[in-house]
């Protein structure tokens, strides 16, 4: 053999042989659970047909609005968003301009957690309250005082708070421990392993008590309240479902499955003013994934991988609205919204627009709500 063909099939051999070691000698956290998805919803017809109808959306503040996660209109008409930076800014949506340059400071400085700010919403006492990756759940001023309100529940200390929801009264938050196991920076860990390990959590406004309503949720994310009041919905992000919790009437207290089958990994789930939810779906299901959702070990194998290698995430912009029958009133798609758009956490709707948020790119998408929404909303 010559020498050429011998450094070929070093090159060849070599990822292999790095690969099986990663393998058979790595070590990971992640402990793989076997699991039988719901079946994959068509992309060619049906609720969630592919379709090009963010394409026309447009893109604001990608010099400054850095990962903006989640959007929340406040009582003054502004809009709040946390970055990850740690900071809490309000902008006007009026001002915003799509051509910018690096000068450009589109809002105004609020307050610095020192985390990473996730999920947000105004309390009906004027404050904002706040899921945070990393300090767990907090009040925050605008005024800029920021105060830790929880970080555990029944001893077990929050690992991913993601995201929260106040009652008209204002008397309870319920919010989402995503992972009591694994971070904000390793959450793709959490989906491989498809472990129990989220949590849908009450902090009482008035004890300073938080509970525990639900554990055992495949990666809890995503958290709203109906527009009466009667129950709280959460997505189970690596389940693609969503789960809805009784608070009032017969089924108090228990849970059923509000809707099963998503398309792809729900994130962010906002009620607007007719009742019905925003759903931002950041990535579609993978046929691979979910093959190998009853083999823990090629699932683990992945796990002890991703030290190594980054995990794809295909680019897809997505919003859905579901009303509270269940049924997909609105889908919006494209493979990039505004050609520079995706991975979609939250969908805002506010003064007949929906705006976008994104916790990997920078800046905000927005276009007009196809629901035709008042300004009232």
């Amino acid at each position: 053999m010559s020498a050429l063909g011998k450094v070929l099939i070093a090159v060849v051999l070599l990822p292999v042989a790095v690969i099986g070691g990663v393998v058979v000698f790595g070590s990971t956290p992640v402990e793989p659970v076997a699991w039988k998805p719901a079946p994959m919803p068509s992309h060619t017809s049906g609720p969630y047909a592919s379709n090009n109808l963010l394409d026309q959306a447009e893109v604001f503040g990608t010099y400054n609005l850095l990962q903006p996660e989640s959007i929340e209109p406040g009582p003054d008409g502004l809009l709040y968003t946390g970055m990850n930076t740690g900071e809490i800014v309000r902008f006007d949506p009026e001002n915003l301009q799509v051509k910018e340059s690096p000068q450009t400071t589109p809002f105004d400085l609020i307050a610095n957690t020192k985390g990473r700010p996730l999920g947000l919403v105004f309390h009906p006492e004027g404050f904002l309250v706040v899921a945070d990756a990393i300090k767990g759940l907090l009040k925050v001023t605008l005024q800029g005082e920021v105060t830790v309100l929880s970080t555990e529940s029944e001893g077990v200390p929050f690992k991913f708070v993601d995201d929260v929801a106040v009652s008209a009264d204002g008397r309870y938050a319920y919010f989402s421990d995503a992972s009591s196991k694994f971070d904000f920076n390793n959450y793709v860990l959490d989906v491989l392993e498809h472990g129990p390990n989220g949590r849908l959590l009450q902090y009482d406004f008035q004890t300073g008590e938080t509970k525990t309503l639900l554990r055992g949720l495949q990666f809890a994310n995503g958290v709203t309240i109906s527009k009466a009041g009667d129950y709280v919905l959460v997505n189970e992000t690596g389940e693609y479902r969503i789960v809805r919790y009784w608070l009032q009437g017969e089924r108090a207290g228990t849970r059923d499955v509000f809707v099963d089958g998503l398309p792809g990994f729900p994130d962010n789930i906002r009620t607007d003013v007719d009742g019905n939810y925003w759903v931002a779906v950041p990535s579609l299901r993978d046929p691979l994934l979910d093959s190998l959702a009853d083999q823990p070990a090629v699932r683990k194998a992945m796990a002890k991988l991703l030290n190594y290698v980054q995990f794809p995430i295909k680019p897809k912009a997505m919003a859905l609205a579901i009303n509270p029958q269940g049924t997909v009133i609105a889908n919006l798609q494209a493979e990039k919204a505004g050609a520079y758009y995706y991975y979609v956490t939250q969908v805002t709707p506010f003064n007949g627009k929906l705006y976008l948020g994104s916790v990997h790119i920078n800046g905000i998408a927005t276009i007009s709500n196809p629901l035709g929404q008042s300004p009232s909303e």
